[in-house]
């Protein structure tokens, strides 16, 4: 078995990090919408609005797995208030599912908001997505039901939101997963 690293995509994975991402989601829904597609596609948007996460089957170095996590108000960022970091698009290729690369790219992205001064990090995930909901869970975080109602509960995409770890009330709990040094880069 080989081992997952997760790092920052470099500029030029840009284009194979978009297909992973719409690879990785294909089969959640019927065929994206133009919008959704342009969504998942932009990968230097995602990077400028906070990071762009790669999980690296190493020693191939094959890219398996993406997640952007985005700081409060930038355009990306649709559940984040200030002082919380916001994590989407973790899109794992289903052929590389079940090895633990969605739990690692969400616990880098808890340091990555912690490196960012966050307090907490929120998670946008589609409300059927149950397969993501059971591993965030599992790591700690709590739906967020009102937060949710805030969203148009009539889209298709409209989101499910977790906040955590460690329960709803701004800066209570305390973050798991390993501490990530404050450095970003390739």
């Amino acid at each position: 078995m080989s081992d997952i690293r997760i790092r920052t995509a470099r500029a030029h994975e840009h284009e194979r990090v978009a297909a992973v991402t719409v690879d990785g989601f294909r089969g959640r829904n019927s065929a994206p919408r133009p919008e959704r597609l342009a969504l998942l596609r932009d990968t230097p948007g995602r990077a400028a609005a906070g990071d762009l996460l790669v999980a690296v089957d190493e020693p191939n170095g094959t890219l398996i797995g993406t997640a952007s996590p985005l700081r409060p108000g930038t355009a990306y960022a649709r559940l984040a208030l200030p002082g919380e970091a916001e994590l989407r698009l973790l899109a794992v290729l289903p052929e590389h599912r079940g090895r633990g690369a969605g739990g690692a790219l969400l616990l880098e992205g808890i340091g990555r908001a912690r490196c960012w001064g966050m307090r907490a990090l929120v998670l946008d995930t589609g409300w059927d997505n149950v397969v993501s909901q059971r591993v965030y869970q599992r790591l700690g975080f709590i739906r967020q039901y009102a937060r949710e109602e805030r969203e148009n509960r009539h889209r298709h995409d409209s989101p499910g939101a977790w906040r955590g770890p460690g329960g709803s009330k701004p800066g209570t709990g305390r973050w798991t997963g390993p501490v990530a040094e404050c450095a970003t880069g390739p």
